[in-house]
């Protein structure tokens, strides 16, 4: 067997891995970069996937390759659906356990794990909480003395919701709304004893934040 014939086989093999992953990920947004978790689970489910399809394989194999249906030109066009099966259940697959790890499914959870997340930054911001947050800057004289109140959620459009960055990319957030405060980083509510927003975004990164204060509830003037 040539080393093209070696490449592509290997390609072949580990390709429903690939696209599991790739589904997974686009739907949880968490990235494992490390190569040997990558790896192992790329492995792991190429393997099953070979192993489900199996009978179809052997098929192809036995029926189609060596009687030469397969080799002859051109080939039947009844024929051409046959990868759509390694590439359909990877993706299907993949998109499902992503869809049920977001919305928490005992099963999903089973599959892709409780805590798959590589920093702690990932596991809060990638449920997508709706949260109330006191930043503190690094810099004291940068915002309202250092102090930085804000939204994590949409905007008052409902349109343009927050976000932050995944691993492994460098963490920087978005706060699709802000809110007043005092110097002592204390909301400044407002005649409905709410915390009174700016109605202005903010982009800001990690590097500028010395700790972040998560609000779960509705803030109230007070430290």
């Amino acid at each position: 067997m040539s080393t093209f014939e070696m490449l592509a086989v290997t390609v072949v093999a580990l390709l429903p891995g690939a696209l599991y992953v790739f589904a997974t990920e686009r739907q949880t947004g968490i990235v494992r970069a490390g190569l040997a978790d990558r790896t192992l689970r790329l492995t792991a489910v190429s393997a099953l996937c070979h192993w489900a399809l199996a009978p179809l394989t052997c098929w192809i194999v036995t029926d189609l390759w060596r009687t030469g249906r397969l080799t002859r030109q051109p080939v039947p066009w009844t024929l051409w659906w046959l990868p759509a099966p390694y590439l359909l259940l990877p993706l299907l697959l993949g998109t499902a356990v992503g869809v049920g790890f977001r919305r928490r499914r005992r099963w999903a959870l089973v599959l892709y794990g409780r805590t798959p997340e590589p920093r702690a930054w990932d596991a809060f911001f990638s449920h997508a909480p709706s949260a109330w947050l006191r930043i503190r800057l690094k810099d004291t004289s940068a915002g309202n003395h250092g102090w930085i109140l804000g939204v994590y959620g949409r905007d008052r459009h409902g349109r343009l919701d927050s976000r932050a960055s995944g691993y492994p990319e460098a963490q920087d957030l978005y706060l699709a709304d802000t809110v007043e405060s005092d110097e002592q980083g204390r909301f400044v509510l407002g005649p409905d004893h709410r915390p009174k927003l700016r109605h202005t975004g903010l982009l800001v990164s990690w590097q500028e934040i010395s700790h972040i204060e998560v609000i779960r509830g509705e803030p109230h003037a007070g430290p």
